[in-house]
């Protein structure tokens, strides 16, 4: 129960929390669509909140009436992200490859939670007694790993890295295929819970192949980085090995070359994957991310807004390399403990984790609230497109 907690704190309450507040912005942006959400993110923000503390009381203590009360509120914030998609999309003035995998990823998500607060009614009342087994978890597990956070972390990667390397467009890329094999490897996947278990091994082939061909994409961004310093190109080329090693170790178990403990690699993988990849995806974004936000939108100091995330080095602080160097090695160090049973290299993983995300949180979080307060009072431009 102590690692459902943990797991659903990093999900719910560090990817998705943070990946809901971005979609705000860049979903709006990316379709061309002026979107103002107001004081409905506030709102969001607190019911989401609230579900993540319930969820995690209710793992620890065993108490499924608290659990489902959780997903019950973390299904309404879902809710509330999902209508305003299904606002801002059909009024989009453009369209694009990455709003294929972004919207997928809307999809999964709204899936993903139905299925979880599915799994906490099941849980008390026993109602579908072949989800408490390994089809339950084998949907979950798709839909927010691969659904969700693989769709969304792709889709995005595709519009931002334009705009971070002197590589414009998405020409000459392989982003239809990438979105073509990962859906399409996750929905096999979900055949086989429900039925051949050879639909596993197929779909985890397909996803393997998608993340080969999206660790190509990344490279080719990567060589076309120009400029000085930047944190976040440090961010991509670790990506880049932990994108090609995932995708490698997919395809090998499902040839089942892994021959080792099926839980140990499995395990190990979620850890990388969630720790890692998807950590340092959010991490290695927001420092351009949050700059440009800050920059143009909040404090509205006039710079253009492409100028912004092109700069050679946007955003170096003195904090950047500690929380990169701890940070960096951490789901390496977590997934190689659990691989190897050794809980003082886990240990390792897990204190750089933690000591890595306050150096972050403080860095790009708190540090801008004093700033942020001086200028409530003021009038906020319009986001940009």
């Amino acid at each position: 129960m102590i690692v459902l907690a943990a797991n659903h704190l990093v999900t719910l309450g560090w990817g998705t929390m943070i990946a809901l507040g971005a979609l705000h912005q860049l979903l709006p942006a990316a379709a061309g669509v002026r979107h103002e959400p107001g004081r409905l993110v506030v709102a969001q923000f607190t019911v989401h909140l609230a579900g993540v503390v319930l969820l995690t009381v209710g793992f620890w203590w065993r108490a499924t009436p608290v659990l489902i009360t959780g997903g019950g509120a973390i299904g309404a914030s879902v809710l509330i992200s999902a209508l305003t998609a299904a606002w801002v999309l059909p009024r989009r003035t453009r369209w694009s490859e990455s709003l294929t995998l972004v919207v997928a990823a809307i999809i999964s998500l709204v899936l993903v939670t139905a299925w979880g607060l599915l799994l906490a009614l099941n849980w008390r009342f026993a109602f579908w007694p072949a989800l408490l087994g390994p089809m339950g978890l084998v949907v979950h597990l798709t839909l927010g790993l691969l659904g969700w956070f693989g769709c969304l972390i792709v889709g995005v990667s595709y519009y931002l890295l334009p705009r971070f390397t002197s590589r414009r467009s998405l020409e000459g890329t392989r982003v239809r295929t990438v979105a073509a094999l990962l859906i399409g490897g996750a929905g096999v996947i979900l055949i086989g819970a429900f039925a051949a278990p050879w639909f596993l091994r197929l779909g985890l082939l397909v996803v393997g192949a998608a993340g080969v061909t999206y660790a190509a994409d990344v490279r080719a961004f990567a060589a076309a980085w120009r400029g000085g310093r930047d944190v976040t190109r440090v961010h991509w080329q670790i990506l880049l090995g932990e994108t090609a090693a995932l995708s490698l170790g997919v395809i090998a178990y499902a040839l089942g070359l892994l021959r080792a403990s099926a839980t140990s690699w499995i395990v190990a993988g979620i850890a990388l994957y969630l720790t890692g990849w998807v950590t340092l995806a959010i991490t290695g974004q927001a420092y351009k991310v949050t700059p440009f936000l800050m920059w143009y939108y909040r404090f509205a100091l006039g710079m253009p807004a492409y100028d912004v995330p092109r700069m050679a080095a946007p955003y170096w602080p003195r904090g950047a390399l500690p929380s990169l160097i701890l940070l960096g090695p951490a789901g390496p160090l977590i997934s190689l403990g659990v691989l190897t049973g050794d809980p003082r290299v886990g240990g390792a993983g897990g204190i750089a984790f933690f000591l890595g995300s306050c150096v972050f949180a403080y860095l790009l979080g708190y540090s801008w609230l004093p700033r942020l307060w001086r200028v409530r009072g003021r009038a906020v431009p319009a986001p940009p497109l």
